[in-house]
Protein backbone atom coordinates (compact mmCIF):
# COMPACT_ATOMS: atom_id res chain seq x y z
CA UNK A 1 0.00 0.00 0.00
CA UNK A 2 1.60 3.29 -0.98
CA UNK A 3 1.29 5.21 2.14
CA UNK A 4 1.21 8.70 0.21
CA UNK A 5 -2.20 7.27 -0.52
CA UNK A 6 -3.58 7.35 3.04
CA UNK A 7 -4.54 10.64 5.43
CA UNK A 8 -4.96 10.10 8.45
CA UNK A 9 -7.63 12.57 9.25
CA UNK A 10 -7.36 12.28 13.35
CA UNK A 11 -3.68 13.17 12.95
CA UNK A 12 -4.75 16.17 10.69
CA UNK A 13 -3.19 19.73 11.31
CA UNK A 14 -6.26 21.39 10.16
CA UNK A 15 -9.50 21.48 12.14
CA UNK A 16 -11.53 20.99 9.22
CA UNK A 17 -11.12 20.34 5.26
CA UNK A 18 -12.82 20.06 2.27
CA UNK A 19 -11.72 18.46 -0.46
CA UNK A 20 -13.27 17.36 -3.78
CA UNK A 21 -13.40 14.57 -6.08
CA UNK A 22 -15.52 12.70 -8.81
CA UNK A 23 -16.13 9.64 -6.72
CA UNK A 24 -17.12 9.88 -3.23
CA UNK A 25 -16.61 5.89 -1.25
CA UNK A 26 -17.75 5.15 1.67
CA UNK A 27 -15.77 1.81 3.49
CA UNK A 28 -12.25 0.79 2.12
CA UNK A 29 -12.84 -2.58 2.33
CA UNK A 30 -12.93 -5.31 -0.29
CA UNK A 31 -15.58 -3.54 -2.62
CA UNK A 32 -14.43 0.17 -1.48
CA UNK A 33 -11.17 -0.45 -2.91
CA UNK A 34 -11.64 -2.59 -5.44
CA UNK A 35 -14.18 0.12 -6.54
CA UNK A 36 -11.43 2.78 -5.78
CA UNK A 37 -8.96 1.16 -8.20
CA UNK A 38 -10.83 0.30 -11.21
CA UNK A 39 -12.29 4.07 -10.95
CA UNK A 40 -8.73 5.37 -11.07
CA UNK A 41 -7.74 2.84 -13.68
CA UNK A 42 -10.42 4.89 -15.79
CA UNK A 43 -9.48 8.20 -15.22
CA UNK A 44 -11.84 9.48 -12.05
CA UNK A 45 -10.70 11.06 -8.88
CA UNK A 46 -11.61 8.86 -6.04
CA UNK A 47 -11.92 9.56 -2.63
CA UNK A 48 -12.49 6.39 -0.09
CA UNK A 49 -13.89 7.43 3.20
CA UNK A 50 -12.89 4.51 6.17
CA UNK A 51 -14.27 4.85 9.43
CA UNK A 52 -11.37 2.76 11.06
CA UNK A 53 -7.93 3.54 10.97
CA UNK A 54 -4.83 2.80 9.01
CA UNK A 55 -4.37 -0.86 10.78
CA UNK A 56 -7.94 -2.51 11.05
CA UNK A 57 -9.40 -3.12 14.40
CA UNK A 58 -13.37 -4.17 15.87
CA UNK A 59 -16.18 -2.66 15.67
CA UNK A 60 -16.16 -1.53 19.61
CA UNK A 61 -12.22 -0.07 18.69
CA UNK A 62 -13.71 2.33 16.45
CA UNK A 63 -16.30 3.34 18.89
CA UNK A 64 -18.79 1.45 17.37
CA UNK A 65 -21.98 0.04 19.20
CA UNK A 66 -24.78 -2.11 18.48
CA UNK A 67 -28.05 -3.17 20.40
CA UNK A 68 -30.13 -6.18 20.20
CA UNK A 69 -33.84 -6.08 20.25
CA UNK A 70 -34.48 -10.40 20.65
CA UNK A 71 -31.08 -12.42 20.42
CA UNK A 72 -27.77 -11.55 20.19
CA UNK A 73 -26.47 -11.41 16.25
CA UNK A 74 -22.85 -12.16 16.67
CA UNK A 75 -22.24 -10.66 12.80
CA UNK A 76 -22.57 -7.27 14.04
CA UNK A 77 -20.09 -8.13 17.07
CA UNK A 78 -17.82 -10.42 16.04
CA UNK A 79 -17.60 -10.44 12.06
CA UNK A 80 -17.08 -6.69 11.64
CA UNK A 81 -13.43 -4.87 11.37
CA UNK A 82 -12.80 -0.95 10.45
CA UNK A 83 -9.96 0.46 8.77
CA UNK A 84 -7.83 0.35 5.47
CA UNK A 85 -8.56 -3.40 4.09
CA UNK A 86 -11.97 -3.86 6.19
CA UNK A 87 -12.86 -7.65 7.20
CA UNK A 88 -10.02 -8.58 4.40
CA UNK A 89 -7.70 -8.00 7.24
CA UNK A 90 -9.33 -11.26 8.76
CA UNK A 91 -11.60 -12.54 6.53
CA UNK A 92 -10.09 -16.90 5.24
CA UNK A 93 -9.54 -14.95 1.40
CA UNK A 94 -12.36 -17.54 0.05
CA UNK A 95 -13.82 -17.06 -3.21
CA UNK A 96 -16.70 -18.86 -4.63
CA UNK A 97 -19.48 -17.75 -7.18
CA UNK A 98 -23.11 -17.61 -6.63
CA UNK A 99 -24.14 -19.70 -9.77
CA UNK A 100 -27.00 -21.41 -11.98
CA UNK A 101 -27.33 -23.68 -9.26
CA UNK A 102 -29.07 -20.30 -7.22
CA UNK A 103 -31.70 -19.99 -9.49
CA UNK A 104 -35.08 -21.15 -8.48
CA UNK A 105 -38.51 -20.89 -9.21
CA UNK A 106 -40.08 -17.67 -7.31
CA UNK A 107 -41.78 -18.52 -4.16
CA UNK A 108 -42.94 -16.44 -1.16
CA UNK A 109 -39.60 -15.81 0.33
CA UNK A 110 -37.45 -15.60 -2.77
CA UNK A 111 -38.16 -12.60 -5.45
CA UNK A 112 -36.62 -13.25 -8.59
CA UNK A 113 -33.19 -10.96 -8.17
CA UNK A 114 -31.39 -14.24 -8.80
CA UNK A 115 -30.92 -14.37 -12.50
CA UNK A 116 -29.56 -10.89 -12.54
CA UNK A 117 -27.07 -11.25 -9.65
CA UNK A 118 -25.70 -14.66 -11.59
CA UNK A 119 -25.37 -12.72 -14.65
CA UNK A 120 -23.05 -10.63 -13.11
CA UNK A 121 -21.24 -12.98 -12.02
CA UNK A 122 -21.12 -14.97 -15.18
CA UNK A 123 -19.91 -11.39 -16.79
CA UNK A 124 -17.24 -10.27 -14.96
CA UNK A 125 -16.05 -13.48 -12.90
CA UNK A 126 -12.93 -13.53 -14.70
CA UNK A 127 -11.81 -10.22 -15.12
CA UNK A 128 -12.32 -9.76 -10.73
CA UNK A 129 -10.23 -12.70 -10.63
CA UNK A 130 -7.40 -11.35 -13.04
CA UNK A 131 -7.63 -8.26 -10.97
CA UNK A 132 -6.88 -10.38 -7.61
CA UNK A 133 -3.59 -11.74 -9.50
CA UNK A 134 -5.14 -15.34 -10.57
CA UNK A 135 -4.60 -14.90 -14.22
CA UNK A 136 -6.67 -18.04 -15.17
CA UNK A 137 -9.85 -20.03 -15.58
CA UNK A 138 -11.07 -19.99 -12.39
CA UNK A 139 -12.72 -23.58 -12.86
CA UNK A 140 -14.38 -23.98 -10.20
CA UNK A 141 -16.29 -26.78 -11.17
CA UNK A 142 -13.86 -28.63 -13.57
CA UNK A 143 -10.62 -28.85 -11.18
CA UNK A 144 -13.45 -30.43 -8.26
CA UNK A 145 -14.18 -33.21 -10.84
CA UNK A 146 -10.67 -34.18 -11.55
CA UNK A 147 -10.09 -34.47 -8.02
CA UNK A 148 -11.99 -36.86 -7.10
CA UNK A 149 -11.54 -38.82 -10.46
CA UNK A 150 -13.93 -41.44 -10.63
CA UNK A 151 -16.03 -41.14 -7.76
CA UNK A 152 -17.67 -37.73 -9.46
CA UNK A 153 -19.63 -38.83 -11.73
CA UNK A 154 -21.78 -41.26 -8.81
CA UNK A 155 -21.51 -38.26 -6.82
CA UNK A 156 -23.14 -35.96 -9.68
CA UNK A 157 -25.47 -38.61 -11.10
CA UNK A 158 -26.72 -38.97 -7.49
CA UNK A 159 -27.77 -35.28 -7.10
CA UNK A 160 -25.05 -33.67 -5.43
CA UNK A 161 -22.64 -31.21 -7.22
CA UNK A 162 -18.91 -31.14 -6.39
CA UNK A 163 -16.87 -27.57 -7.02
CA UNK A 164 -13.73 -26.56 -5.62
CA UNK A 165 -13.09 -22.95 -4.34
CA UNK A 166 -10.01 -20.75 -4.38
CA UNK A 167 -8.16 -18.86 -1.28
CA UNK A 168 -6.76 -15.69 -2.30
CA UNK A 169 -2.80 -16.36 -1.12
CA UNK A 170 -2.07 -14.69 2.69
CA UNK A 171 -0.30 -12.15 1.09
CA UNK A 172 -3.05 -10.63 -0.87
CA UNK A 173 -5.94 -11.02 1.40
CA UNK A 174 -5.47 -7.83 3.20
CA UNK A 175 -7.24 -5.56 0.36
CA UNK A 176 -4.85 -2.93 1.90
CA UNK A 177 -1.84 -4.21 0.07
CA UNK A 178 -4.02 -3.96 -3.21
CA UNK A 179 -4.69 -0.13 -2.74
CA UNK A 180 -3.50 2.20 -5.33
CA UNK A 181 -1.60 -0.78 -7.24
CA UNK A 182 -0.46 0.74 -10.57
CA UNK A 183 -1.70 4.30 -8.97
CA UNK A 184 1.11 5.66 -7.19
CA UNK A 185 2.39 8.36 -9.96
CA UNK A 186 -0.99 9.45 -10.83
CA UNK A 187 -2.29 10.22 -7.23
CA UNK A 188 -5.85 9.51 -8.03
CA UNK A 189 -7.13 7.71 -5.03
CA UNK A 190 -7.16 8.88 -1.79
CA UNK A 191 -8.24 7.39 1.42
CA UNK A 192 -9.32 9.31 4.59
CA UNK A 193 -9.03 7.09 7.17
CA UNK A 194 -10.33 7.82 11.08
CA UNK A 195 -13.51 9.70 9.15
CA UNK A 196 -16.87 8.58 10.25
CA UNK A 197 -19.42 9.94 8.00
CA UNK A 198 -21.98 11.69 10.24
CA UNK A 199 -24.01 14.01 7.85
CA UNK A 200 -24.90 14.51 4.45
CA UNK A 201 -26.10 17.68 2.20
CA UNK A 202 -28.65 18.00 -0.67
CA UNK A 203 -28.00 20.18 -3.54
CA UNK A 204 -30.87 22.89 -2.49
CA UNK A 205 -31.40 23.62 -6.16
CA UNK A 206 -32.00 20.54 -7.73
CA UNK A 207 -34.52 18.75 -4.59
CA UNK A 208 -36.41 17.76 -7.12
CA UNK A 209 -33.93 15.49 -8.22
CA UNK A 210 -32.78 13.83 -5.14
CA UNK A 211 -28.77 14.40 -5.15
CA UNK A 212 -26.64 14.14 -2.91
CA UNK A 213 -23.87 17.11 -2.60
CA UNK A 214 -21.41 16.43 -0.22
CA UNK A 215 -20.85 14.62 3.07
CA UNK A 216 -19.32 15.13 6.52
CA UNK A 217 -17.54 12.44 8.11
CA UNK A 218 -15.62 13.47 11.59
CA UNK A 219 -12.37 11.75 13.74
CA UNK A 220 -12.40 10.41 17.17
CA UNK A 221 -10.65 13.93 18.10
CA UNK A 222 -13.11 15.83 16.13
CA UNK A 223 -11.35 16.85 13.29
CA UNK A 224 -14.01 17.48 10.46
CA UNK A 225 -14.07 16.69 6.57
CA UNK A 226 -16.05 17.44 3.86
CA UNK A 227 -16.34 15.48 1.03
CA UNK A 228 -17.73 16.99 -2.75
CA UNK A 229 -17.99 14.88 -5.48
CA UNK A 230 -20.71 14.12 -8.67
CA UNK A 231 -21.39 10.80 -7.39
CA UNK A 232 -20.99 8.81 -4.23
CA UNK A 233 -21.26 4.99 -3.29
CA UNK A 234 -21.75 3.45 0.20
CA UNK A 235 -19.17 0.51 -0.14
CA UNK A 236 -19.28 -0.56 3.56
CA UNK A 237 -20.74 -4.00 4.97
CA UNK A 238 -24.10 -4.80 5.15
CA UNK A 239 -25.04 -3.13 8.87
CA UNK A 240 -23.19 0.00 8.27
CA UNK A 241 -24.48 0.16 4.60
CA UNK A 242 -27.73 -0.03 6.03
CA UNK A 243 -27.55 2.35 8.66
CA UNK A 244 -26.04 5.40 6.59
CA UNK A 245 -29.29 4.74 4.30
CA UNK A 246 -31.32 5.35 7.49
CA UNK A 247 -29.16 8.25 8.77
CA UNK A 248 -29.88 9.26 5.43
CA UNK A 249 -33.64 9.25 5.82
CA UNK A 250 -33.74 10.30 9.26
CA UNK A 251 -31.80 13.43 9.22
CA UNK A 252 -34.09 15.47 6.10
CA UNK A 253 -37.39 16.71 6.89
CA UNK A 254 -38.67 14.08 4.08
CA UNK A 255 -37.77 10.50 3.12
CA UNK A 256 -34.61 10.14 0.24
CA UNK A 257 -35.18 7.07 -0.69
CA UNK A 258 -38.30 5.84 -2.06
CA UNK A 259 -40.94 5.65 0.39
CA UNK A 260 -42.22 2.08 -0.19
CA UNK A 261 -38.07 0.79 -0.50
CA UNK A 262 -37.77 -1.55 2.65
CA UNK A 263 -34.19 -0.28 4.07
CA UNK A 264 -33.52 -2.42 6.66
CA UNK A 265 -36.04 -5.32 6.64
CA UNK A 266 -35.11 -8.59 5.19
CA UNK A 267 -31.96 -9.10 7.13
CA UNK A 268 -30.76 -12.57 6.82
CA UNK A 269 -27.39 -14.76 6.47
CA UNK A 270 -25.98 -18.39 6.44
CA UNK A 271 -26.92 -20.66 9.02
CA UNK A 272 -23.88 -23.15 9.79
CA UNK A 273 -24.17 -26.15 11.46
CA UNK A 274 -22.28 -29.65 11.68
CA UNK A 275 -24.41 -32.23 10.48
CA UNK A 276 -21.69 -35.41 10.23
CA UNK A 277 -18.61 -37.05 11.42
CA UNK A 278 -16.16 -39.23 8.93
CA UNK A 279 -16.43 -42.59 9.95
CA UNK A 280 -13.64 -43.39 12.64
CA UNK A 281 -12.35 -46.16 9.85
CA UNK A 282 -12.53 -43.58 6.96
CA UNK A 283 -10.92 -40.64 8.53
CA UNK A 284 -7.38 -41.16 6.42
CA UNK A 285 -9.66 -41.77 3.09
CA UNK A 286 -11.21 -38.28 3.77
CA UNK A 287 -7.73 -36.96 4.00
CA UNK A 288 -6.33 -38.35 0.99
CA UNK A 289 -9.58 -37.58 -0.88
CA UNK A 290 -10.93 -34.36 0.29
CA UNK A 291 -8.09 -32.41 1.64
CA UNK A 292 -7.53 -28.64 -0.01
CA UNK A 293 -5.33 -28.62 -3.00
CA UNK A 294 -2.91 -26.09 -4.67
CA UNK A 295 -3.34 -25.09 -8.19
CA UNK A 296 -0.55 -21.97 -9.31
CA UNK A 297 0.10 -21.57 -6.02
CA UNK A 298 -3.75 -20.67 -4.64
CA UNK A 299 -5.20 -23.43 -2.69
CA UNK A 300 -8.48 -24.88 -3.78
CA UNK A 301 -10.83 -27.02 -0.85
CA UNK A 302 -14.31 -29.03 -2.07
CA UNK A 303 -17.67 -28.01 -1.30
CA UNK A 304 -21.22 -29.82 -2.14
CA UNK A 305 -24.27 -28.93 -2.87
CA UNK A 306 -27.47 -30.54 -4.06
CA UNK A 307 -28.07 -30.39 -8.36
CA UNK A 308 -32.18 -31.05 -8.02
CA UNK A 309 -33.37 -29.83 -4.42
CA UNK A 310 -36.96 -30.42 -3.61
CA UNK A 311 -39.32 -27.36 -4.95
CA UNK A 312 -39.24 -24.87 -2.32
CA UNK A 313 -35.90 -25.67 -0.97
CA UNK A 314 -33.57 -23.07 0.27
CA UNK A 315 -30.19 -22.88 -1.62
CA UNK A 316 -27.07 -24.39 0.80
CA UNK A 317 -23.83 -26.16 0.21
CA UNK A 318 -21.49 -28.81 2.46
CA UNK A 319 -18.36 -28.79 2.93
CA UNK A 320 -15.50 -30.73 4.98
CA UNK A 321 -13.76 -29.67 8.21
CA UNK A 322 -10.34 -30.54 9.31
CA UNK A 323 -9.78 -30.64 13.21
CA UNK A 324 -6.24 -29.76 12.81
CA UNK A 325 -4.46 -30.50 16.38
CA UNK A 326 -0.96 -30.06 15.41
CA UNK A 327 0.37 -27.11 17.26
CA UNK A 328 2.93 -26.07 14.77
CA UNK A 329 0.30 -26.23 12.15
CA UNK A 330 -1.51 -23.63 14.52
CA UNK A 331 1.48 -21.47 15.21
CA UNK A 332 1.95 -21.01 11.22
CA UNK A 333 -1.44 -20.55 11.22
CA UNK A 334 -1.26 -17.43 14.28
CA UNK A 335 2.04 -15.87 12.03
CA UNK A 336 -0.16 -15.99 9.14
CA UNK A 337 -2.95 -14.45 9.98
CA UNK A 338 -0.66 -12.04 11.93
CA UNK A 339 1.22 -10.70 8.54
CA UNK A 340 -2.23 -10.42 6.78
CA UNK A 341 -4.15 -8.21 10.04
CA UNK A 342 -0.61 -6.46 10.10
CA UNK A 343 -0.72 -7.80 13.73
CA UNK A 344 2.34 -9.58 14.53
CA UNK A 345 1.01 -12.28 17.45
CA UNK A 346 3.61 -12.68 20.40
CA UNK A 347 5.40 -16.12 20.40
CA UNK A 348 7.87 -17.83 22.42
CA UNK A 349 10.74 -19.21 21.41
CA UNK A 350 8.87 -22.53 22.17
CA UNK A 351 6.11 -21.48 19.77
CA UNK A 352 9.18 -20.23 17.27
CA UNK A 353 10.37 -23.86 17.32
CA UNK A 354 7.08 -25.54 16.81
CA UNK A 355 6.06 -23.38 14.18
CA UNK A 356 9.52 -24.12 12.06
CA UNK A 357 8.32 -27.76 12.28
CA UNK A 358 4.86 -26.91 11.38
CA UNK A 359 5.98 -24.84 8.69
CA UNK A 360 7.93 -27.38 6.87
CA UNK A 361 5.56 -30.02 6.85
CA UNK A 362 3.09 -27.55 5.37
CA UNK A 363 5.62 -26.55 2.96
CA UNK A 364 6.72 -30.20 1.89
CA UNK A 365 2.92 -30.84 1.41
CA UNK A 366 2.11 -27.36 -0.93
CA UNK A 367 5.58 -27.86 -2.83
CA UNK A 368 6.38 -32.02 -3.06
CA UNK A 369 2.56 -32.44 -3.69
CA UNK A 370 0.37 -29.70 -4.31
CA UNK A 371 -1.51 -30.23 -1.02
CA UNK A 372 -2.08 -28.96 2.44
CA UNK A 373 -0.60 -30.81 4.52
CA UNK A 374 -2.93 -32.62 7.51
CA UNK A 375 -1.62 -35.53 9.09
CA UNK A 376 -2.91 -38.79 8.94
CA UNK A 377 -5.52 -39.79 11.41
CA UNK A 378 -7.09 -36.03 11.92
CA UNK A 379 -10.63 -36.27 12.12
CA UNK A 380 -13.05 -34.38 10.23
CA UNK A 381 -16.87 -33.44 9.67
CA UNK A 382 -18.97 -32.43 7.15
CA UNK A 383 -20.50 -28.57 8.01
CA UNK A 384 -23.72 -27.34 6.23
CA UNK A 385 -24.53 -23.74 5.23
CA UNK A 386 -28.10 -22.76 4.82
CA UNK A 387 -29.46 -19.33 4.02
CA UNK A 388 -32.00 -18.02 6.06
CA UNK A 389 -35.58 -17.30 4.71
CA UNK A 390 -35.71 -13.36 5.09
CA UNK A 391 -38.39 -12.31 6.90
CA UNK A 392 -39.29 -8.47 7.47
CA UNK A 393 -39.37 -8.61 11.21
CA UNK A 394 -35.35 -9.39 10.91
CA UNK A 395 -34.34 -6.03 10.14
CA UNK A 396 -31.76 -3.13 11.30
CA UNK A 397 -33.12 0.15 12.18
CA UNK A 398 -32.21 3.53 14.08
CA UNK A 399 -32.01 2.59 18.18
CA UNK A 400 -32.52 6.16 20.41
CA UNK A 401 -28.82 5.59 22.12
CA UNK A 402 -26.21 7.84 21.04
CA UNK A 403 -22.49 6.60 20.23
CA UNK A 404 -19.67 8.95 20.56
CA UNK A 405 -19.92 10.72 17.23
CA UNK A 406 -23.47 11.51 18.12
CA UNK A 407 -24.71 8.79 15.79
CA UNK A 408 -27.32 6.75 16.73
CA UNK A 409 -26.91 3.19 17.39
CA UNK A 410 -28.23 0.13 15.28
CA UNK A 411 -30.44 -1.99 16.87
CA UNK A 412 -30.41 -5.36 15.01
CA UNK A 413 -33.78 -7.58 15.15
CA UNK A 414 -32.78 -11.06 14.37
CA UNK A 415 -33.67 -14.70 15.37
CA UNK A 416 -33.16 -17.67 14.23
CA UNK A 417 -36.70 -18.98 13.50
CA UNK A 418 -38.46 -22.73 13.58
CA UNK A 419 -38.75 -22.79 9.88
CA UNK A 420 -34.73 -22.02 9.58
CA UNK A 421 -34.21 -25.30 11.93
CA UNK A 422 -36.08 -27.21 9.98
CA UNK A 423 -35.03 -26.64 6.72
CA UNK A 424 -31.29 -27.37 8.36
CA UNK A 425 -32.37 -30.80 9.65
CA UNK A 426 -34.16 -31.78 6.69
CA UNK A 427 -30.95 -30.56 4.14
CA UNK A 428 -28.88 -32.21 6.37
CA UNK A 429 -30.20 -35.35 6.10
CA UNK A 430 -30.76 -35.71 3.04
CA UNK A 431 -27.38 -34.70 1.78
CA UNK A 432 -25.78 -37.17 3.91
CA UNK A 433 -28.17 -39.97 2.84
CA UNK A 434 -27.22 -38.92 -0.85
CA UNK A 435 -23.41 -39.09 -0.06
CA UNK A 436 -23.12 -42.57 1.86
CA UNK A 437 -25.38 -44.33 -1.16
CA UNK A 438 -23.81 -42.72 -3.92
CA UNK A 439 -20.29 -44.61 -3.76
CA UNK A 440 -18.54 -46.94 -1.60
CA UNK A 441 -15.35 -45.08 -1.99
CA UNK A 442 -16.12 -42.31 -0.28
CA UNK A 443 -15.51 -41.89 3.37
CA UNK A 444 -18.86 -42.90 4.93
CA UNK A 445 -20.67 -40.40 7.20
CA UNK A 446 -22.01 -40.52 10.66
CA UNK A 447 -24.85 -38.43 10.73
CA UNK A 448 -24.74 -36.24 14.46
CA UNK A 449 -28.80 -36.44 16.16
CA UNK A 450 -29.53 -32.47 15.80
CA UNK A 451 -30.97 -31.40 18.94
CA UNK A 452 -30.97 -27.60 18.55
CA UNK A 453 -30.99 -27.24 22.40
CA UNK A 454 -27.55 -28.22 22.56
CA UNK A 455 -25.96 -27.51 18.99
CA UNK A 456 -27.33 -24.63 17.86
CA UNK A 457 -26.44 -23.34 14.41
CA UNK A 458 -24.48 -20.22 14.62
CA UNK A 459 -25.12 -17.69 11.72
CA UNK A 460 -21.54 -17.03 9.43
CA UNK A 461 -21.21 -13.48 9.32
CA UNK A 462 -22.52 -13.17 5.80
CA UNK A 463 -25.83 -10.66 6.78
CA UNK A 464 -27.83 -9.58 3.52
CA UNK A 465 -31.13 -8.22 2.45
CA UNK A 466 -31.41 -4.91 3.84
CA UNK A 467 -30.39 -2.97 1.15
CA UNK A 468 -32.06 -5.48 -1.65
CA UNK A 469 -31.78 -4.76 -5.40
CA UNK A 470 -34.61 -5.30 -7.62
CA UNK A 471 -37.11 -3.48 -9.52
CA UNK A 472 -40.03 -4.15 -7.26
CA UNK A 473 -41.52 -1.85 -4.65
CA UNK A 474 -39.92 -2.56 -1.58
CA UNK A 475 -36.36 -2.95 -3.46
CA UNK A 476 -33.40 -0.65 -2.06
CA UNK A 477 -31.58 -0.24 -4.93
CA UNK A 478 -32.15 -1.48 -9.02
CA UNK A 479 -30.44 -4.22 -10.56
CA UNK A 480 -27.43 -1.47 -11.60
CA UNK A 481 -27.35 -0.78 -7.80
CA UNK A 482 -28.58 2.84 -7.71
CA UNK A 483 -30.69 3.94 -4.76
CA UNK A 484 -34.02 3.83 -5.55
CA UNK A 485 -35.17 7.95 -5.42
CA UNK A 486 -31.11 9.09 -5.09
CA UNK A 487 -30.00 10.40 -8.70
CA UNK A 488 -26.44 9.85 -7.58
CA UNK A 489 -25.92 7.71 -4.58
CA UNK A 490 -25.32 3.32 -5.21
CA UNK A 491 -24.77 0.74 -2.65
CA UNK A 492 -21.93 -1.98 -3.54
CA UNK A 493 -22.56 -4.24 -0.39
CA UNK A 494 -23.45 -7.81 0.12
CA UNK A 495 -26.58 -5.84 1.75
CA UNK A 496 -27.90 -5.79 -1.39
CA UNK A 497 -28.04 -10.04 -2.10
CA UNK A 498 -32.01 -11.09 -2.12
CA UNK A 499 -30.52 -13.72 0.23
CA UNK A 500 -27.55 -15.75 1.01
CA UNK A 501 -27.37 -18.32 -1.80
CA UNK A 502 -25.26 -21.22 -2.69
CA UNK A 503 -22.04 -19.21 -2.02
CA UNK A 504 -19.46 -16.81 0.52
CA UNK A 505 -20.83 -13.89 -0.94
CA UNK A 506 -17.75 -11.79 -1.25
CA UNK A 507 -16.63 -13.05 -4.93
CA UNK A 508 -20.31 -11.85 -5.91
CA UNK A 509 -19.08 -8.69 -3.81
CA UNK A 510 -16.80 -7.86 -6.15
CA UNK A 511 -17.93 -8.75 -9.55
CA UNK A 512 -21.01 -6.27 -8.77
CA UNK A 513 -18.09 -3.61 -7.68
CA UNK A 514 -16.39 -4.47 -10.92
CA UNK A 515 -19.75 -3.89 -13.31
CA UNK A 516 -20.67 -0.40 -11.67
CA UNK A 517 -17.04 0.54 -12.35
CA UNK A 518 -17.48 0.08 -15.95
CA UNK A 519 -20.78 1.94 -15.42
CA UNK A 520 -19.68 5.14 -13.60
CA UNK A 521 -16.50 5.07 -15.54
CA UNK A 522 -18.27 4.67 -19.32
CA UNK A 523 -21.27 7.67 -17.86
Amino acid sequence: MSKSLVIDLAGATEVAQSVTCDVCIVGAGAAGIYLGNRLATGGLDVVLVEAGGTVCGSFAEVGFHADFAEEPYPGATQGRFFGVGGTTSRWGGLLFPHSALDVREPSDFDPDQWPAVVEVVNQHGGAVLEQLGYTHEGDFWGFAQKALGCISPALIGAGLQPAASLFIPFRKRNFATQLGQGLAATQRVRVFANAVVNGWTMREDELATQRIASLCAVSPNERTLSVKAERFVIAAGTIESTRLLLELDSQFSRRITRSTAAVGAYMSDHLSCTVADTDASDVNKAVRLLAPRFQRGWMRSLRFMETSPPPGTVRAFAHFVFEHSSSGFNVVREVLSGLQSRKLPHLTPGDLVTGLIGGLALAWGRYARNVLHIAKGTKSRLLLDTEQIPVKENRIALGASIDRFGRRNPVIHWTITPRDLENMATIGSRMVDTWNRSSLDLPRLVPRDLHWDSSRPYDTFHPVGTCRMGLDDEAVVSPELQVHGVDNLWVTSTAVLPTAGTANPTYTLLCLAHGLSERLTSG
